[in-house]
């Protein structure tokens, strides 16, 4: 099995899928943070062009979730939105041409779903449209689709566009009762998505949209039914949950 390489690796989806994948993959693991002591962890940025060079040697596919961190979607600032362009924009093109100089196969781009929150919570959203984006952090998300598009067509990469809800850690003790977002996707169903983007037979540089199956769904997981067999496993109703609005951004 060829090696995965996943791209922030440490941050709030790493840390939640890398576990998931672990038993299916030969995973090297990337973040600016990497812990010593692991072999499979590289400590490197995604704007340090010869160390991300070095890390892709090898490698098969690349599951890319390196964004800029500490903040959450909905903050803007001068500073952190410079620092949004230069990780999730520019690090994003470093990825790809890495991959490319490196013979990589395939890559995973991790988008997000606030890239067509423009298209509102009035009735249902496709699963593959347009980017709508609202705010900077999904403008920069938007922008790393394009890239991705633009590799898929211009050097033949083998890409997938995965435009993603809020994970929601399905194990915690403390989840029933707590208010969540009825489009946030459970750990499990999130890894299985990418296991599907990083191995099933694709053409073109399709886009899909994960999120958790609930009655209040809004957004359309056909695409990625048709594009990866994608099929949840996990409905968000029958965890004890209380619903928050899907445009809450701090539901707790």
């Amino acid at each position: 099995m060829s090696i995965v390489l996943v791209t922030g690796a440490s941050g709030a989806v790493g840390r939640g899928v890398v576990p998931l994948l672990e038993s299916d993959f030969d995973l090297r693991l990337l973040a600016v943070d990497a812990p010593a002591g692991d072999r499979r962890w590289v400590r490197a940025d995604v704007l340090d062009w010869a160390a991300l060079g070095v890390a892709m040697q090898g490698v098969g596919a690349v599951l890319h979730l390196a964004v800029a961190s500490g903040h959450s979607g909905t903050y803007e600032d001068d500073a952190f939105n410079d620092l949004r362009f230069d990780v999730n924009v520019r690090g994003t093109f470093h990825v790809f041409e890495c991959a490319r100089r490196a013979g990589v196969r395939r890559v995973v781009y991790v988008s997000s779903l606030m890239v067509v929150w423009g298209y509102g919570a009035g009735g249902p959203i496709p699963g593959d449209p347009p980017p709508r984006p609202v705010g900077t952090y999904a403008l920069t998300k938007a922008l790393g689709e394009e890239i991705a598009r633009h590799f898929a067509a211009a050097h033949g990469l083998e890409v997938v566009i995965v435009r993603m809800a809020a994970p929601l850690d399905i194990s915690d003790p403390a989840l029933p009762g707590k208010r969540v977002r009825p489009q946030q996707v459970p750990l499990p169903d999130l890894a299985r998505a990418f296991a599907l983007a990083l191995t099933v037979a694709v053409q073109g540089c399709p886009v899909v949209t994960i999120v958790g199956e609930s009655s209040r769904r809004i957004w359309d997981l056909e695409p990625a039914r048709l594009v990866l067999g994608y099929v949840p496993r996990h409905r968000l109703d029958d965890l004890g949950l209380s619903w928050a609005d899907v445009f809450d951004v701090d539901p707790e």
